[in-house]
């Protein structure tokens, strides 16, 4: 394909947290002093259905209650365990996920952005760890004030910025809901990097390209 721009995902397609979810979620329960009610899998199983919120204190606190849903753990509980999660939650203790650093330094030529969801606090500490604040031409970080992917506006904003269209674009992503969905309702056609956790045989929606590392990212511009 011929493409002048590629836009990034951040989490689980550039970067990924050095501790596993599993050791994070531990260390946030014995923080708490609860016994563990819930696992990764049932955390992103929630994800979906929370409502957006202005906060990350406030998006750990609904995802650890819908996660309570069910179990023996009330509200008081989700709440101490979600603010645990949060203490716990080192954003600096990032590193590049396969290829992804390379797939960023071969990108001469190319206009190149990010599009993430969540505030530009915690997402620029994750790009000052790995050192590539500066390897963007623009930087949309999508909260829900104005709407999170899958929303459009998020694309559209960083399309706008770099003056491309949606069909001069791919866009790098993770998620199939929040990245080839949201991509694909602007009509910009994906590349899907899954994280293990995120791999599906079958997945829906259909994205253009499927990478096993970023490192094929330069076979398929």
């Amino acid at each position: 394909m011929t493409v002048s721009t590629v836009l990034f995902d951040l989490d689980d397609t550039l970067c990924e947290y050095r501790r596993s979810p599993q050791a994070r979620l531990t260390a946030a329960f014995d923080r708490a002093g609860v016994d563990p009610y819930c696992t990764p899998t049932d955390l992103r199983a929630a994800l979906p259905t929370l409502d957006p919120v202005e906060t990350d204190r406030e998006f750990y606190a609904s995802l650890f209650a819908a996660a309570a849903e069910g179990t023996a753990a009330d509200s008081l509980t989700a709440t101490r365990v979600a603010r645990a999660y949060e203490a716990v939650h080192d954003h600096t203790d990032v590193r590049f996920r396969a290829g992804a650093a390379a797939a960023l330094s071969g990108l001469a030529g190319y206009d190149v952005g990010l599009v993430t969801n969540g505030g530009r606090e915690v997402q620029s500490r994750k790009l000052a760890a790995l050192d590539i604040a500066d390897a963007f031409d623009v930087s949309v970080f999508a909260t829900p004030e104005y709407g999170l992917k899958p929303n459009a506006y998020p694309f559209e904003r960083a399309l706008s910025a770099l003056d491309t269209s949606p069909g001069d674009a791919l866009y790098v992503g993770n998620s199939l809901r929040a990245d080839v969905a949201g991509a694909r309702r602007v009509g910009m056609p994906v590349a899907w990097f899954p994280a293990t956790a995120d791999y599906t045989r079958d997945p829906d929606p259909t994205p253009d390209y499927t990478l096993d590392t970023l490192a094929d990212l330069h076979d398929v511009l």
